[in-house]
């Protein structure tokens, strides 16, 4: 590890803090106070995101603190910023092991990260909430103290597949991404459930390094499609939608969850009208029982993001796991995690398979508007939301 990067570790894991909210801390001398890690980057680049899934759990905290009862135990929020390096992020789960207040620990972001950290929590006994990464490798080892909150990206690709094509009666449809880059499990999936509908579909991709989005994408129409789904990220694939209208591609157009951003529609809405884009992230506003949770969330943090929903729902698992057991201890924790209990959070309920995947996994479809994002349905049929 280099020197600075070890210097930096050390002061993210020296500024590592605890909150509770004044009330809890009046009753500190007759209340247990049990921890909750969170583990993502909380500078350089993808900070804001990092600060998003803290803020999240920091508010689930203080709601919970704020109206348990006087000698109830309370819970806290412990901060670790991992800058996105797999070094750094293995040295601070170490640190938070070390503490025998933290029940668990929320984290990381990026799916390189999160995989490669898993075997260290595992070896500590620390159960792990995964709040963001869809990648299928952090479900796929084996590993049973890991719980992730987004559906999958082979899952995501088949409930596209499965919801969107029998609609739009496709001919040929093709799930574009791109070597090396994200996309190969939503690409995979998508194609396995078309086929398996009967439908004809396959997967092509084009360079990551150095695209020639152009050449991409007379290759694509070349072999007359009706249907694209894209299975990457705005930024590196964006791109290709232009180079594809420039080429002549007149069929219909889906959008994995790596295009759920508002820079999609600020930089190709036009192109994209009528496109459907999909999320794990349900509509909040139209979930009747999330009406006190959301508006506790959003007076703490203003817009409530996919992040900052996924974090306040990863510290309510957490707290529910031990209450419902009436844990003290970390392996108490995961012994109540892998039971096979529902959890209702903010954004679903939640049960977890052998894997640690929610067992009903949902995904949302939202259509691309001159107004930006609009609601159309879920996948399959949901009571969560109206």
């Amino acid at each position: 590890m280099r020197r600075s990067r070890f210097l930096a570790g050390g002061a993210a894991l020296a500024g590592a803090a605890s909150a509770l909210p004044a009330r809890a801390q009046s009753n500190m001398p007759y209340r247990q106070v049990l921890s909750i890690a969170v583990n993502v980057p909380l500078s350089g680049p993808l900070a804001a995101s990092g600060q998003q899934i803290v803020a999240g759990a920091r508010a689930a905290v203080d709601y919970n603190n704020r109206y348990s009862a006087p000698l109830e135990r309370v819970f806290a929020i412990r901060t670790f910023d991992d800058q996105n390096a797999l070094a750094i992020a293995i040295a601070n789960a170490q640190f938070a092991a070390g503490d025998l207040t933290v029940m668990a620990t929320i984290g990381g972001l990026t799916s390189d990260v999160t995989v490669g950290a898993i075997p260290e929590y595992s070896n500590d006994g620390m159960p792990l909430i995964v709040p963001a990464s869809t990648a299928d490798a952090i479900t796929a080892r084996g590993y049973r103290n890991v719980f992730r909150l987004p559906t999958k990206d082979t899952t995501e690709g088949q409930l596209f597949a499965r919801a969107i094509l029998p609609q739009v009666k496709t001919t040929l449809a093709l799930a574009v991404l791109q070597d090396g880059a994200y996309g190969a499990g939503l690409a995979q999936g998508f194609v396995a459930q078309a086929k398996a509908l009967k439908i004809a579909a396959e997967g092509v991709a084009f360079p990551s390094d150095d695209p020639d989005y152009a050449r991409a994408a007379a290759a694509i129409v070349a072999r007359k499609p009706d249907y694209l789904f894209l299975a990457g990220k705005l930024g590196p694939m964006g791109p290709l939608i232009p180079a594809l209208v420039a080429a002549g591609y007149e069929g219909a157009i889906g959008l994995g969850d790596g295009f759920y951003d508002p820079q999609t529609i600020a930089l190709y809405g036009k192109a994209l009208t009528g496109a459907l884009v999909a999320t794990s992230f349900a509509p909040l506003k139209r979930a009747p029982g999330d009406f006190m949770l959301l508006g506790d969330l959003s007076a703490q943090v203003g817009d409530v993001t996919a992040f900052s929903a996924y974090g306040y729902s990863a510290a309510q698992i957490v707290m529910s796991a031990i209450k419902r057991v009436n844990a003290t201890e970390r392996i108490a924790t995961l012994q109540a995690l892998t039971a096979g209990a529902t959890y209702q959070t903010l954004t679903g309920s939640y049960a977890f398979d052998f894997n640690g995947d929610p067992i009903d996994p949902n995904i949302y479809f939202y259509s691309i508007g001159k107004d930006g994002f609009k609601y159309e349905k879920p996948a399959h049929p949901t009571g969560f939301v109206l």
